[in-house]
Order: structure tokens, then C-alpha cells, then sequence
């Protein structure tokens, strides 16, 4: 079932030893001698007639003629939709609608019938098929998915009718090739067989070709969670002239899949239940690759001008030999220097060049954390296909992109203008990996050796898993590799570490959502609601906080359900749904109001925690803290007017920053998030590399002028089309808007915007997008501070900023900090004495800490920190002034003891410094056998807790006292550590309460090693 597991997982192996009965007639790159020649000998019927641009092209015209709005693809990333790690089906951007929660007034409530081709990625998550790419012809990471959609409009006779008419009128396949299913019902879920499509499909097909199916195949689900309902499928037979019902999904590639017809009914919600949802639809996708390969008769997706461009890059690239369609039986069987292996890393590196260059481009970058890190494991899999059977040098990969955006480009334009990205993101990343490949190959060997020595034969699972979660390494490189060692790979043991650190994952999710974020409106509640007459929250009044905001209790919802009526003392979290509010429900980054709602005779007051919006119906989400609260009460909307006008400057903020990051790092500059609470505004943007403090000062200081400015805030609600032709309009990617939409514009006022949208004036002005709260001057900021620039992940920073009494704590902060830094620099560190240069090291010490924990401008802290470590430079070459002039006396009194010494007889000397370190007592060492030839043991306290040691021994009295052995017996006395020569050893302890003791065991060792006193 193509929308439910995508392609069908494996080949048998009857299929894979039978040679189809049309392959003298059918196109491939192999049998056209490779990637290179590829064009040169397609066979004539297939991409001629059927080239892919145009298999896509006149699918969307088809259903534009049957009056279906032309949709542009989503991105991968699906913003607004926490649930998908990827958009893995074509109907995910319109889930909302299925599920009768698409926003009113947006362009998306308004669509009755849609089509497009959507890019597509099945990575991670339920609709997983990583593993299976490269093994067989038909799977794939990234593919794209025809798709039509009904919202409410027509069913399944129309959707029967036109996939046939275009599988059979307009691309002309011949009927006797296809099979169709129907799902045959499941007594478990209550469900009857789909005898309606069944009819349908009879007008067209034999009974013989008609087939029932299971839930499995014919029970299409996006998830453990969502739409769903029963789906019919269409199979094409590639051979024909034969009964191939037996075949069809039995994983044979012969008989395929090639469009699914969902009849989306339901929605399945937590804890497995289906509801009915509001109205009926249709849902339709068709593999994009997989019908190419169909009209270019051709037998792989693999064979088809799809991938020809790319793998001919990989060619030229790597310098591998020429692809040769070559499939093994099992994962065994991959391996260098084999067909199989190449042939098989052509397979891996196209797809996954494909998938990574897509999704980095769509906004997703490579972490260590949910999509991220899937497409991090995506790319080391491909790298590690080709370094180790293509023999490509590292950096290879990277080369990949041009290709793989060229051959989507048309298509996909965003990719285009997003190479340049794309590329520095993947060269950072393969190389990282790279150097890790070497470590990962390290840990292996030595764990495999471990295991060798103690007598076992088997990889053990932890072991696997380790690699996989820590070195990036899949399970199939550690089995390779684990054979080649002669040992076999705990596979269950490592799926228990996998199912482990998913169940961990899974709790420590749901810890951090806390009991208030399970309280939400699904489809069955909104549909409830609807149901009853409920009209949706009219929440206008949100932008006023002086506006009338008396109430009536429309719905009060719990943990367990709808209720009539709730007492306080139960400490249950509810949700309260009211005809109108003024509370600000979370949405763009700005976070919720809080406040009360307060029944009209004072009897009841609901605490509001959080607001969210669902489908046009706002909940208050809270607790009851006094009185009771039924359906139908009166009550007054108390938002915490403080808080709002806070976050409301907050929100302004961000359109300032924004705009100011424009005019300083230029257009490349695009919003990748935001945070907008009554504190701060945190600012997170598309760019390569740290910003300068230079840079960092320059935003700010716009940001000031803007202040200064007191340029006001215009607001207006105009039609989507009329913002978009403004200049200089920014709009957050991925961000679905609402039509009309709310314009916001520090400057000049809206009118003038739409009067002259072209206007080259406006690029000096932020113009944005935004259904936020807002002041309604620069003014009211007060002050500004641009108080943190991080990185993100690669290619995305983040700046945060405050305005009003924060900024100005934060000016003053900078300022008390400088004024400490002058007063520790006041005097010259040319003629200090030992005292003060102490004193002053460490008050810059001291202060450089408080630097990096303070709350004030980025430019600052940077030119703190760049002060400090300079005037630590000149102190720190006035204490080693004065250190060498202190080893120089200390050195001139050892020599002299040492001289008194010899004369008195003795061979060797122990002599007791202060504050000199291991460095020069060499040099005093050094100085001491020379002057006297004498044998010595330095001791020196260094900062008054540690001792430096080191025993120095002419040649003539090293085998009597080696000078390593005199230092290993003293250092015994004060808990050191060291080592060296006969000749020399040095060392250090901790002990200074030891220094005594180790002064006579030192002379005791060296008076009965060589004698005197």
C-alpha cells in the first residue's frame, strides 16, 4: 500500500532469479553500458514520450481541469505540524482540514479540491525506509507524491473514475495491467468491507481483478495519531498477458503499486480509538518516481532520467565504474570491490544526496536530536557507501549538490536559491564525520580485539548500539565490519538498546509537556463543539486590552471530557471555551496571556496558565480557584495587562531586530524562529558564520535610532495578495497565512504601503507579516541592549535582545564592569611590586568571570573580554619579570650552598626555595652541578599549596643514586607525582604539611647513597 509503507520492503528471491519476459525491449542503464551513456540509448517509447517533467506537469493539469487548485509542495520540514519529524505524504499539509481545524479565513479553509507533486521524506518515525534504500529499486528516503485531494466535495466515485481515466486515457497504459483492492473490513475495528468501491471498481475491471485487502494494506493511517480511513489501491502488472492476481502485494517488481485512494473517514486519537471525523474526503497519492518508471518502461526507478543526471555525476566524481543495476539477495552480499557494493552505493548516495539537499534547503539542519539527527544519519550512511565502495575521497559528497538541486530545480525552485546553503552545510558535515569514521573504525577494532581475547564470538549488542548512537555508525557497517572479524552482531541486543533509548526519549518528552499540554481539542471535540451550535471564539478583541471583555461560558472541558459544570478544590486542569476573548493564544513565537476569568456575581474565578487555539475555538487552560463555573455563565476577561504590554514590546522588538540584521549582514538573512515573552526577544536567522562585535554593535545602534525615532506602529488587515507585492514585506517560511492578513509596519502607514507597494523607500523600514500584539511606538522600547549572539546549529544564530528597564540594567551592568576594569589597570604594571601583581592577576581573573555571567551589550562583553586578556598579558609579563628575578636570587643563594657544601666535604646538597617553579629549578639545577659538581635536591612551595621537586645527579654518582629513585622517595612524603632519568627527574606534591619530613628523608637517601653529613 503506497501511502502506508511507501514501496513495497524487499525482493523475494523467486523474483530476483527470474528474468522479465520484456527485458530484450526495456530501457536501463545497464544495459545502455552505464550512467554516462544513459541518454544516448534510452529506448524511444520511454523517455521521449514520457520524460519526468512532463509526467509530473500533466498530472497537476489533469485534476486543474477537473477544477482542482494547484497547491505548491510544502516544505519537508513541516512547521506546523509538531507530530512529523518530515512531511512523509502528500495530504500533511492539509491535515488541518481533514481533521476540520483548518484556521477561518485562511487560504487553506477555503480550498474544496487541491493537487500537487509534494516533496516527501520517509526517515525516521513510523514511515521509516532508510535501510531498505540501495537493497532493492523502488525504495527511497526522499520521492516526491502525486497527490489529488477532495475536502468535503466530491467521494469515491469521482476519485475511481479519474485515477482511471488518467492511468489509462492520458498517460495511455493499457487496462488489462491493472489490479485494483478494496479494503475487506475488520471485525476488530468494527468496520465493514468497502463494498462501494468495489462496484466502482467493477465497472472498469473483472471480479477476478478486483481483490479484497486487510487492514494492513487497505486501512491508510499518517500515524499513531491522525486522519485515516479505508483505501483502494491500483497495481500495475510491468509484464502482462498473464493473471498476476496472485502477485499483488507479495513484494513482487513486477506487479507494483502505483496509486493509493484514500477515503479519509476517521481519526484515530490517542489510545487507538477512531472517530468519525466532520465530513468525508479523499485523499490520493501516486509515487512519482515509481510511475516514471512505468512510462519509460524501464524496470527500476533507478533506470529512469529521474536519477541518470546524478548518477553520472557520481561517476565523474568518484571515478567508480559505470552503474550496473547490479541487486544482492541479502545485506551480506554488499560489499567493496563487488558489483553489488557499487552498484548498490550509487543507489544510496543518489537517493540520500537527494533527501539531504531538499530538507537542508526547506530549513532542517544536522544535530543530534529529532530530524536533525536523522538527516546527520543520513548523510554519514551515504558517505560511508562512498568511501568504502566507491573509493570516493572525502569531500565527494558535497560535490553531489549542483546535480541533485539541478534535477529538482524545475520543480522545486526554492532549491536553487538555497544551494549555496546547502552545500556549506554538507561540506561542514562530512567532514566532521570523516574524521569521526577514523575514531569510529578505532572503537570497533578495539572492542572486537577485547572480545577476541576473551574467547567470544559474537559483537555484542550494547557494543552496536554505541556505535550507532555515538559514532553515527548504522547497524549494517557494524555487522560488515563485524564479519570481516569473524564475529557475528548481537542484532536483538541491539534492538533492545534501540527500544530503550526510544522509550527514555518518549517519557522525557512527555515529562517536559506536563499534564496542561495533554489538555487539547482534537477533531472529535471541535466537531463536538460544532456540532452543538458552538460558533468558533471570536478572539478580535485580543489586539485591545481596554476592550469589553465580558464573556459567556461556551464549553468546559477536562481531562475526561466535556463537562456542564465544575467545583473548585479538585486541582484538575480544565479548559474553558468562551464566545469571545481577549487573551492572546500562543502563536508565532509569542507566548500566551495569563490572567482570570471571573464569573459576573464574583462567585467563581478560573485562573488562566495558558491559552491555545484549536480549529477556531480558543481554551483557556487553567484551574478553578474558588466557586463553581457552568456552561452559559457570564464572565469578565482579566488579562494581566502588564505582562501582555511587555511581550507586546517584545514582539515589536524582534520586527526591529530583524530589520537591522537586513541592513547589517544583507539579504541572506531569513527568519528561522523566534521566541517572544515579557523578558526578552530571542531572534533565531540564517547565517554562516558568528557575528562581529563590530556587527553586533551596529544592530544595536539601529535599533537605538529607532528608538530615538519614536516611529509608530501601523496595524492593518489587507488581502494577502496586496501585503505579498509590498517591497521589503518579510514573511516567515513555511508560516501558513491567513487572507486577509494582518500587515504590521514600523514607519509609514499601510495605505501608502498599498498605494506604492514597489517603492524603493520602503527597504529602509520593517514591514512584516504578523498576527501578533505590538505598541504602538519605537518610542515605548525605552532602551535597547543586544545582549547574546549564539549559534544555533550550522547556518542558524540567534540573538536575543531586551528593551526598557532590562536594556538599561544591562547599559548599566557594562558600564560598573568597565569602571572595575580601570580601576584594577590604574597603575603601571612596569614597576609593580610582587604584591600587587598578584593582586591585580587576580582581580582580572575574578572579573573576566563576572564578564561572561553578565547581562549586557554583545559588543561590551567582547571588548571587556579583549581588554582584560590584554592587560592580563602585561601584568602576567611583569610576574615573570619578576619570577625570573627571584629564580635568579634563589639560584645565586643554591649555588653558594652548594659551594660551602663541597668545600665542607659533602657530595650533594638539599636546598629549599620560594615561589619558584618547575621550570626554573632546572635552570637552578643546571647552575648548581655546574659550580660545584655536586649532586642536588631542589624543593621549592609554589603559591603556598603545591611543591616542585627535582633531583639532579652528576654522571659519576648516578648508579648510586639514581636520580629518578631520590625523587619517587621523597615525593612519597608529600603526595607527588613524577618521574625522569638516572641523570634528572622532576615532579610535584600536594603536601605542603609534608615538606619537612621530605627535606630529611632527601638527605638521608643521598648521605647513604654517597656519604658526608
Amino acid at each position: 500500500m503506497l501511502a502506508l509503507r511507501a514501496f513495497s520492503p524487499v525482493l523475494t528471491a523467486a523474483a530476483l532469479a527470474r528474468p522479465p519476459a520484456t527485458v530484450a525491449r526495456r530501457g536501463s542503464i545497464a544495459a545502455c553500458g552505464g550512467s554516462s551513456r544513459w541518454h544516448a540509448c534510452m529506448s524511444a517509447r520511454d523517455a521521449a514520450a514520457w520524460p519526468a517533467d512532463k509526467v509530473r506537469s500533466q498530472f497537476v493539469s489533469f485534476f486543474e481541469a477537473k477544477q482542482h487548485s494547484p497547491v505548491a509542495s510544502s516544505p519537508v520540514v513541516p512547521y506546523d505540524d509538531p507530530t512529523l519529524l518530515f512531511a512523509n505524504a502528500g495530504m500533511n499539509q492539509f491535515k488541518p482540514l481533514f481533521v476540520g481545524q483548518a484556521a477561518p479565513g485562511s487560504a487553506l479553509a477555503k480550498l474544496k479540491r487541491a493537487t500537487n507533486s509534494q516533496k516527501c521524506i520517509r526517515a525516521g518515525g513510523k514511515h521509516n525506509d532508510l535501510e531498505d534504500v540501495g537493497m532493492d529499486t523502488y525504495h527511497h528516503t526522499f520521492f516526491e507524491m502525486l497527490g489529488s485531494w477532495s475536502f468535503g466535495d466530491y467521494f469515491k466515485e469521482e476519485a475511481i473514475d479519474w485515477a482511471w481515466e488518467l492511468l489509462t486515457q492520458v498517460y495511455g497504459l493499457p487496462p488489462d495491467r491493472f489490479y485494483a483492492t478494496y479494503f475487506e473490513g475488520d471485525e476488530g475495528l468494527g468496520l465493514a468491507p468497502d463494498e462501494e468501491a468495489r462496484q466502482l471498481w467493477l465497472r472498469y475491471l473483472p471480479e477476478e481483478r478486483v481483490l479484497p485487502g486487510n487492514a494492513k494494506d487497505n486501512f491508510w493511517e499518517m500515524g499513531d495519531v491522525g486522519p485515516c480511513g479505508p483505501c483502494s489501491e491500483l497495481h500495475y502488472d510491468r509484464i502482462g498477458g498473464r493473471d498476476a492476481a496472485h502477485l499483488v502485494n507479495m513484494d513482487d517488481p513486477d506487479v507494483l503499486e502505483v496509486w493509493n485512494l484514500v477515503f479519509m473517514q476517521f481519526n484515530r486519537e490517542v489510545g487507538g480509538l477512531l472517530r468519525p471525523l466532520p465530513a468525508k474526503s479523499v485523499d490520493t497519492g501516486m509515487g512519482f518516481e515509481r510511475l516514471v518508471s512505468i512510462l519509460q518502461d524501464v524496470r527500476s526507478n533507478y533506470d529512469t532520467d529521474v536519477f541518470a543526471p546524478i548518477f553520472a555525476e557520481i561517476e565523474a566524481v568518484t571515478g567508480a565504474e559505470p552503474y550496473g543495476g547490479a541487486l544482492a539477495a541479502d545485506a551480506s552480499a554488499v560489499l567493496p570491490g563487488t558489483a553489488v557494493g557499487r552498484d548498490t552505493a550509487y543507489r544510496v548516495v543518489a537517493d540520500h544526496i537527494r533527501t539531504l539537499s531538499t530538507a537542508i534547503a526547506d530549513g532542517a539542519l544536522p544535530s543530534n536530536e529529532g530530524r536533525g539527527y536523522v538527516l546527520r544519519r543520513i548523510l554519514r550512511r551515504a558517505v560511508r557507501y562512498g568511501r568504502q565502495m566507491l573509493g570516493a575521497e572525502e569531500g565527494f559528497f558535497t560535490k553531489l549538490v549542483p546535480a541533485a538541486v539541478g534535477s529538482l530545480s524545475a520543480a522545486f525552485p526554492e532549491l536553487a536559491e538555497q544551494q549555496d546553503h546547502v552545500q556549506a552545510v554538507i561540506a561542514d558535515e562530512e567532514a566532521a564525520f570523516s574524521s569521526m569514521l577514523s575514531r569510529g573504525i578505532k572503537e570497533f577494532n578495539s572492542r572486537a580485539e577485547a572480545i577476541k581475547q576473551a574467547g567470544g564470538g559474537g559483537f555484542d549488542g550494547a557494543s552496536a548500539f554505541f556505535l550507532y548512537d555515538s559514532m553515527g555508525f548504522p547497524l549494517d557497517l557494524t555487522e560488515l565490519m563485524a564479519r570481516e572479524a569473524g564475529l557475528a552482531v548481537d542484532v536483538s541486543g541491539f534492538q533492545a538498546a534501540m527500544e530503550e533509548q526510544k522509550a527514555r526519549s518518549a517519557a522525557a518528552a512527555a515529562a517536559s509537556k506536563g499534564d496542561g499540554a495533554l489538555l487539547t481539542l482534537g477533531p472529535e471535540q471541535t466537531a463536538r463543539l460544532a456540532d452543538e451550535g458552538v460558533a468558533f471564539t471570536d478572539d478580535s478583541f485580543k489586539f485591545d486590552l481596554g476592550a469589553d471583555a465580558g464573556a459567556t461560558v461556551r464549553a468546559i472541558y477536562g481531562a475526561g471530557g466535556f463537562v456542564d459544570a465544575a467545583e473548585a478544590g479538585g486541582g484538575e486542569t480544565l479548559g474553558v471555551v468562551l464566545d469571545r476573548s481577549s487573551f492572546f493564544s500562543q502563536a508565532g513565537g509569542q507566548v500566551p496571556d495569563v490572567g482570570s476569568l471571573v464569573e459576573a456575581g464574583g462567585g467563581a474565578t478560573f485562573r488562566v496558565s495558558s491559552v491555545q487555539s484549536f480549529g477556531g475555538y480558543v481554551l483557556h487552560v487553567g484551574s478553578l480557584e474558588s466557586g463553581s463555573l457552568s456552561a452559559g455563565d457570564s464572565v469578565a476577561c482579566n488579562v494581566d495587562g502588564e505582562r501582555r504590554r511587555r511581550i507586546s514590546k517584545s514582539h515589536t522588538l524582534t520586527h526591529a531586530i530583524n530589520l537591522a540584521l537586513h541592513q547589517v549582514l544583507g539579504e541572506g538573512v531569513s527568519q528561522k524562529g523566534s521566541l517572544v515573552d515579557d523578558s526578552k526577544a530571542r531572534f533565531d536567522f540564517s547565517h554562516g558564520k558568528a557575528m562581529s562585535a563590530a556587527e553586533c554593535e551596529r544592530v544595536e545602534a539601529l535599533v537605538r535610532t529607532m528608538v530615538a525615532e519614536a516611529l509608530p506602529v501601523h496595524i492593518q488587515t489587507v488581502p494577502l495578495d496586496k501585503a505579498l507585492a509590498i517591497n521589503n514585506l518579510r514573511a516567515v517560511f513555511g508560516e501558513r497565512y491567513p487572507d486577509p492578513v494582518r500587515v504590521v509596519s514600523i514607519g509609514p502607514e499601510v495605505p501608502a504601503l498599498l498605494a506604492a507597494p514597489e517603492s524603493d523607500e520602503w527597504e529602509q523600514y520593517s514591514i512584516e507579516l504578523c498576527g501578533g500584539t505590538h505598541i504602538p511606538s519605537t518610542s515605548d522600547f525605552g532602551s535597547f541592549a543586544l545582549v547574546e549572539e549564539s549559534a544555533v546549529a550550522k547556518g542558524v544564530r540567534r540573538v536575543v535582545g531586551v528593551a526598557g528597564e532590562l536594556a538599561a540594567e544591562a547599559e548599566a551592568a557594562g558600564a560598573a564592569l568597565q569602571s572595575r576594569l580601570a580601576e584594577l589597570t590604574a597603575s603601571a604594571a612596569g614597576e609593580a611590586a610582587a604584591g600587587e601583581v598578584e593582586a591585580t592577576r587576580k582581580g582580572l581573573t575574578a572579573l573576566k568571570l563576572e564578564v561572561d555571567a553578565a547581562t549586557t551589550s554583545v559588543h561590551v562583553k567582547v571588548a571587556l573580554r579583549d581588554s582584560i586578556a590584554a592587560a592580563d598579558r602585561e601584568w602576567l609579563k611583569r610576574a615573570k619579570q619578576l619570577s625570573a628575578g627571584e629564580a635568579d636570587r634563589a639560584a645565586a643563594a643554591a649555588v653558594a650552598e652548594a659551594r660551602a657544601a663541597a668545600d665542607a666535604g659533602d657530595k650533594f646538597v638539599v636546598v629549599q626555595v620560594e615561589d619558584v617553579d618547575g621550570k626554573a629549578l632546572q635552570t637552578l639545577a643546571q647552575k648548581v652541578v655546574k659550580e660545584s659538581g655536586l649532586a642536588v635536591f631542589a624543593l621549592s612551595v609554589v603559591d603556598g599549596d603545591k611543591i616542585a621537586c627535582l633531583a639532579s645527579v652528576p654522571k659519576g654518582d648516578a648508579d648510586a643514586l639514581p636520580a629518578n629513585s631520590w625523587l619517587q622517595t621523597v615525593l612519597a612524603e608529600v603526595n607527588g607525582r613524577g618521574g625522569g632519568r638516572p641523570a634528572q627527574a622532576q615532579g610535584s606534591g600536594t603536601d605542603v604539611a609534608g615538606l619537612p619530613k621530605a627535606l630529611e628523608v632527601a638527605r638521608a637517601m643521598a648521605t647513604e647513597a654517597l656519604g658526608g653529613r
